[in-house]
């Protein structure tokens, strides 16, 4: 094989790689009125944008009126967030828009600020439709500074639930595994 051939197949080999998805970590799990403070670093103007967005977990019953509510904590960050069904691995789901992928809602603005600055604080209530795990996604929409930016959300109306560890599923495969190699 040349030099010329084989610089061509790396080069194809590179390209026809697949880009990886962006792993979603969930910074913590929302509990009926207890606030949590965050910072977000997602670059200004990216309301939509699931990479770079800090994720948060909670359960709701079906019927539930659930209220979600962020706060500013620094003046200049425009604080968005989407809430949406489920939990989520990656950011692949959501093709790359956040509002593309069947959300409850999108808070921006629907309060006065809590704090001075040029933006409001975003709200979003809903009923829950089914029991299950909600994600809210916390994005920057217009802010008019350089992030990173700290912001408090608060849920309300929701349930206590435990969101097991990534490391549950393994043992627990792993045991079925260990379980079905047995019988054989």
């Amino acid at each position: 094989m040349t030099w010329r051939r084989l610089v061509l197949l790396i080069l194809a080999c590179c390209v026809a790689l697949p880009v990886g998805a962006v792993p979603i970590i969930y910074t913590a799990t929302l509990f009926d009125g207890i606030p949590v403070i965050g910072t977000i670093s997602q670059p200004n103007g990216q309301p939509s944008n699931p990479v770079g967005a800090v994720y948060y977990a909670f359960y709701a019953t079906a019927g539930a009126s659930v209220t979600v509510t962020g706060a500013r904590l620094s003046g200049p960050y425009d604080m968005s967030f989407w809430v949406l069904p489920g939990l989520y691995a990656d950011t692949d789901v959501f093709g790359g828009n956040l509002g593309g992928s069947g959300a409850f809602g999108f808070g921006d603005d629907q309060l006065p600020p809590n704090i001075p600055g040029p933006y409001g604080d975003p709200q979003v209530s809903f009923v829950a439709p089914y029991p299950g795990f909600y994600t809210v996604a916390v994005t920057n929409f217009a802010s008019n500074g350089t992030p990173p930016y700290q912001f408090r959300l608060t849920a309300t109306g929701i349930a206590l639930a435990e969101i097991p560890e990534p490391g549950a599923f393994t043992l627990v495969g792993l045991g079925l595994l260990a379980l079905a190699a047995r019988r054989r």
